[in-house]
C-alpha cells in the first residue's frame, strides 16, 4: 500500500498548486476581489504588493499595412483587434501610442455642428457611443445636456420657431421638428 503525502492535502499546498506561487517573494497567490473584477494578488500583502490581472486584454496585430510609417516614431502601422474591436496603430506600442483616427475624422466631416437650441452657448457635435451608434450632443455638456439621435440641420421650425430641424439621414430631405408637442415635418429646400 503507498503512503499517502499529507503536505499534497494541507490548506497552503494546495494554494501553492492552484495559483501559483509569488514570482516576487515566493507566498502563495489568491483571488482577490475588487469591485467587478478579480484578480490574483500575493497573500503577503502590504509586505510584497504582486498583482496579475486574470481578463485577457491583449492587442492582436492583424496584418502590417506596407509602406506606411508612423508620424510619432516612424515605426510600421498594422491594423490590429483590441477589445474594442479593429484600429490601426504603432507596432512601436509600449513606447508608442500613436493610434490613427482618419476614419472618425472623415466621418466627423460629414456634418457641420449646429448652435445648440437649449444652452444657446454651445454647438452640438456628432459623437459616437462605445457600441459604434452616433449621436449629436452639446459640447456645453455637463452644463448642458441636450442629446438627441437624428442630425440636427439649422433649420427654422416654421410651427414652433425652433432654431434646429432634424434629418433622418444626410441625403434625407424630410426635416422633423425636435420638440415633441411640435412633431411638425417639412421638406428641406
Amino acid at each position: 500500500m503507498a503512503k499517502i503525502n499529507d503536505e499534497l492535502f494541507s490548506q497552503d499546498a494546495a494554494k501553492h498548486l492552484a495559483y501559483g506561487s509569488c514570482p516576487e517573494c515566493d507566498a502563495a497567490l489568491a483571488i482577490k476581489y475588487k469591485g467587478k473584477s478579480s484578480f490574483l494578488a500575493c497573500t503577503q500583502y502590504p509586505k510584497c504588493d504582486y498583482t496579475k490581472s486574470l481578463s485577457k486584454n491583449d492587442v492582436e496585430i492583424i496584418k502590417l499595412i506596407a509602406d506606411s510609417e508612423c508620424p510619432e516614431c516612424k515605426s510600421e502601422l498594422a491594423v490590429k483587434k483590441g477589445r474594442f474591436g479593429m484600429f490601426i496603430g504603432c507596432t512601436n506600442f509600449p513606447s508608442c501610442h500613436f493610434i490613427s483616427n482618419t476614419h472618425s475624422v472623415k466621418k466627423a466631416a460629414e456634418y457641420a455642428p449646429v448652435s445648440c437650441p437649449a444652452c444657446k452657448s454651445g454647438k452640438i457635435e456628432k459623437k459616437q457611443n462605445r457600441f459604434g451608434k452616433f449621436f449629436y450632443a452639446c459640447d456645453n455638456y455637463p452644463h448642458c445636456k441636450y442629446v438627441v439621435n437624428a442630425m440636427p440641420v439649422a433649420v427654422t421650425c416654421s410651427e414652433c420657431g425652433s432654431s434646429i430641424m432634424l434629418s433622418q439621414s444626410a441625403n434625407s430631405k424630410q426635416l422633423n421638428c425636435p420638440n415633441t408637442d411640435c412633431g411638425h415635418q417639412q421638406i428641406q429646400e
